[in-house]
């Protein structure tokens, strides 16, 4: 598992995460994404409305959405899943969270998720984290934005 922290030092508006999703690796999008324990300063999408527990949605969807509009996540984590994942297998699991989560700063990093490959964690719209077990992925977010920080170092502090 690899990780990185990502704070707004080199991109204005961080929480636009089209920076990130267009970033990341087609394998990564064309997979099935749980949308949870978030918190936005705008809902301009009927596909993820205010009033809802989480969101499941298919990754290319989500990123031609959030290339709609800037929207700032305040909070909320986005797990990816294989596309044959169902999502009731998904919230068989404890639907994850950000806020309060003491376990995203453990020295040895995993997935709040069980399942997932991939989750993006946007922290009191001050810091993005993501893990993945795909290297592609962490390697593909350090060219874009340089002065991201080891999630392994930064948690061993």
């Amino acid at each position: 598992m690899n990780g990185l922290l990502i704070d707004n030092q080199e991109i204005n508006y961080l929480y636009d995460l089209s920076l990130i999703f267009n970033e990341l690796p087609h394998a990564e999008l064309d997979k099935m994404w749980l949308i949870s324990n978030y918190e936005c300063n705008k809902y301009p999408f009927k596909e993820i409305p205010s009033e809802s527990e989480y969101v499941w949605i298919d990754g290319n969807r989500l990123k031609e959405l959030l290339n709609q509009e800037k929207v700032m996540f305040i909070w909320g984590v986005f797990s990816n899943f294989p596309k044959d994942t169902t999502e009731k297998e998904v919230v068989q699991f404890p639907i994850p969270i950000a806020d309060g989560n003491r376990n995203l700063w453990d020295s040895e990093l995993k997935n709040i998720h069980p399942l997932t490959d991939t989750e993006i964690i946007a922290w009191d719209s001050s810091l993005l984290l993501v893990k993945s077990n795909n290297i592609d992925v962490i390697t593909q977010l350090q060219k874009k934005i340089p002065s991201s920080i080891d999630l392994k170092v930064y948690n061993s502090k």
